[in-house]
């Protein structure tokens, strides 16, 4: 039989305040993990019966947290903790298990207090509202991909010298073949298409890192296949160069070695996401592919936890 636990990690300003079953604060109740408020957009149409829907938004996730210390032996010590804590200033990240299944997501304090108690011998009660802006649970992974990676070719233990070994003769004829001088084998992935599987419950957005490693490369791109919507930037990259594109909501950035580079972007160009299920992408460049390796990020999105 599964064993319904929720843990909850709150990270802040450097500082971390964990509860649950096996920390010193003990979970009594919690809301806003399952799903925040739909907002439905309608239109009305004077000769039509009912309404026409306009749009769907979910609104911003609030989560309320009551909790209790497990013990009152050091009241003076928590409550000093807590309040140092709980400080409004500071964007946080929450991280949440629940079942086994563990998703970030980052808040801002609405408000907290300590529960009214009868004498201050009582163990602390903690009531706290968060607000998280992105109402989506992040999964816990960042996954990541290089379209033009090296494919080793040795796939058993392997050993090679980068120079040639002195008085081989010294040594057994059967080990003599790991002293010779060599490099590291393998081949490089020149097919252009790769697959993104995105397990999520919405659309996500991608980090597209172009990295210029063996010379210049001239307007590079990036294609969502399944519907057309590409990433292009105007440039003309040197060997060492780093091309940045972010299409997630909220970041959307565009920077050529960490300097702002967006107004670069092709005209035609629109920040695609990543659909629900697999997405095929493709890379180009009018001048030299071949030069690029190209890193993709993406982190999936749910709709609660």
């Amino acid at each position: 039989m599964t064993k319904n636990t929720i843990t909850i990690e709150l990270t802040c300003n450097g500082k971390t305040l964990r509860m649950g079953p096996n920390e010193e604060i003990d979970i009594t109740a919690v809301t806003g993990l399952e799903s925040s408020e739909l907002e439905i957009s309608t239109s009305d149409n004077a000769l039509v019966d009912g309404a026409s829907v306009d749009g769907k938004k979910i609104k911003p996730r609030p989560i309320h947290i009551e909790a209790s210390f497990k013990s009152n032996k050091n009241n003076p010590e928590n409550r000093a903790k807590v309040i140092q804590f709980f400080n409004p200033k500071y964007t946080g990240k929450a991280l949440i298990t629940n079942m086994g299944v563990s998703r970030n997501i980052e808040y801002e304090l609405e408000g907290w207090t300590f529960a009214t108690v009868r004498n201050m011998d009582n163990r602390l009660r903690i009531l706290v509202d968060l607000l998280c802006p992105d109402p989506y649970m992040l999964n816990v992974d960042n996954f990541g991909k290089n379209m033009a990676n090296i494919t080793a070719l040795f796939a058993f233990p392997w050993r090679m010298l980068s120079r040639r070994s002195m008085h081989k003769l010294d040594y057994p004829a059967s080990v003599r073949g790991l002293m010779l001088g060599g490099m590291t084998m393998g081949y490089r992935t020149l097919y252009r298409e790769v697959v993104l599987a995105n397990d999520g419950d919405v659309p996500t957005g991608v980090r597209i890192q172009f990295v210029a490693v063996r010379g210049p490369v001239t307007n590079p791109k990036i294609t969502n296949t399944g519907t057309g919507q590409y990433m292009r930037v105007n440039v003309v990259m040197q060997q060492g160069d780093i091309l940045l594109i972010d299409t997630n909501d909220r970041h959307q950035v565009i920077t050529l070695n960490d300097v702002n580079y967006y107004q670069h972007i092709d005209r035609k160009s629109a920040p695609f996401e990543l659909a629900v299920g697999d997405n095929y992408l493709e890379y180009d460049a009018d001048e030299n592919y071949t030069n690029l390796d190209v890193n993709l990020f993406y982190t999936p999105k749910y709709l609660g936890v």
